[in-house]
């Protein structure tokens, strides 16, 4: 039988006020701020770490991963596409030299649209991003509950050093990556348990002289290590690791406990003058915890190449290959029913809960949905209308003028079965790096956008 307290009743004091206040400060998240910043509004981003970047960053999966099909054609584009060359501003890369600054498609591609990228650069180049673009980030407060007015959220409560604050908005994006707020506002979700997992970059004196031998960077002196289950089932390293709910006390302690279990285990038994962990996550990586149904939603078996009338960009399966099909993302996946002002952004997104939600957490979707809800905030903010009324085809122009390719053009269909120009599937193994100055990547950014 569970127990219960009773709490008395607070005054809780108003920190913030703002046309659009994004919860979560992962790259949905990011994508969100800036997107709607950019339309004018006062925009709030409040993250529960000390960085942003969430999985990208604290999480380690610091790998960008395609922008590409696989044949050559770039799929997303928009902020999907200038987050990754932020990702990389101030470090390494492992870019393919034919991607460079906003290539539409690359004939006979050695590599595909991707990077990996030092974590500290890209948090530091991140907080520049959200600074120049006039977001407020607000760093270490985690989202408690909304303030309801009805079927609308008119703030959120956030826990702090100062303790319980409120932050009042006209439009809210939930980039948490578990939809707490969606959830905590009675849209209707469903929840996945996450295999396990544990990433971490090592290094050891055999890696750095191989390296330094052969000429190479500094991204070669180390390795990223995998520990735990694979995306699609399986161990690596025949670890028998369960699954947990990343939406409970419980869950999520398991996830975080296990995942060190398993670093520390390989560590007992590699530890030498020689080898050197250099990492640790500092959050639970989680793939999957809980998301919005939706008013529409996205099936990966039966909609690839689907035309939509309400599409807000196109996405691919960043984990498929070596040729890779493209989707249209629906408007109506990122908000429900009955929410009036809420617009989940990131993994919490609509899709099926196989591999609709693989390719739906990977970085560029997260950025692709993250640019569309807080476009349609602003929007909404703008037209003083709700999310189910909400002017899609306006929403489409502002997205298109901000380089977003809504639709998938002819010449990216079919392929399915396709060979592609790729010579083998280079996922992780391209060593090419391309290091680009300050000078030379806001030249590029003045270009594009």
């Amino acid at each position: 039988m569970e127990k219960y307290v009773m709490a008395d009743a607070e005054r809780i004091p108003v920190y913030r006020e703002a046309d659009v206040v994004v919860v979560g400060g992962g790259i949905a998240g990011i994508a969100a701020a800036v997107a709607a910043a950019r339309q004018g509004k006062k925009t709030v981003l409040l993250e529960k770490n000390s960085a942003l970047g969430g999985l990208a960053t604290l999480g380690h999966v610091c790998i960008y991963l395609p922008l590409d099909d696989g044949r050559g054609h770039r799929v997303a584009s928009g902020l999907a596409e200038e987050l990754l060359y932020t990702s990389i501003r101030y470090s390494y890369n492992t870019m393919a030299p034919q991607w460079k600054f906003r290539t539409a498609y690359a004939e006979h591609p050695q590599g595909r649209y991707e990077t990996t990228f030092n974590i500290p650069a890209a948090i530091l180049a991140y907080d520049e991003m959200c600074e120049e673009e006039g977001v407020e980030t607000i760093f270490d407060v985690v989202f408690s509950e909304p303030i309801m007015n009805g079927s609308r959220v008119e703030g959120v409560i956030v826990e702090s050093k100062q303790g319980r604050v409120a932050v009042l908005g006209k439009q809210f994006v939930d980039a948490s990556g578990d939809a707490d707020l969606m959830a905590r506002a009675g849209a209707d979700t469903s929840t996945k348990d996450s295999i396990c997992s544990h990433w971490a970059y090592e290094t050891s004196t055999e890696t750095a002289k191989e390296a330094l031998a052969e000429g190479k960077g500094v991204v070669d002196m180390m390795q990223l290590r995998l520990f735990g289950a694979r995306p699609h089932g399986g161990d690596l390293d025949a670890y028998p690791v369960p699954t947990f709910s990343g939406t409970t006390i419980d869950g999520v302690n398991g996830y975080l406990k296990t995942s060190r279990r398993m670093a520390r285990d390989y560590l007992k038994e590699n530890f030498s003058d020689d080898y050197c962990m250099l990492t640790l996550p500092t959050m639970a990586q989680f793939r999957t915890s809980r998301h919005i149904t939706g008013v529409e939603t996205l099936d990966y078996e039966t909609d690839a190449e689907r035309y939509r009338d309400d599409s807000i960009g196109i996405i691919s399966n960043g984990i498929g290959g070596p040729v890779v099909q493209p989707y249209e993302y629906p408007y109506g996946g990122l908000i429900d029913r009955r929410i009036e002002n809420v617009y989940a952004a990131g993994r919490t997104v609509a899709c099926d809960e196989k591999m609709g939600w693989e390719m739906m957490r990977l970085i560029p979707a997260c950025a692709l949905t993250g640019e569309a809800a807080g476009t349609a905030a602003a929007q909404a903010s703008e037209q003083n209308t709700t999310a189910q009324a909400l002017d899609v085809a306006k929403l489409q122009e502002v997205l298109t003028r901000a380089n977003v390719v809504i639709h998938i053009p002819e010449e990216m269909k079919g392929n399915a079965g396709q060979p592609t120009t790729v010579e083998a599937d280079p996922r992780y193994q391209h060593k090419t790096h391309i290091r680009f100055s300050s000078a030379e990547l806001n030249a590029g950014f003045k270009k594009m956008y």
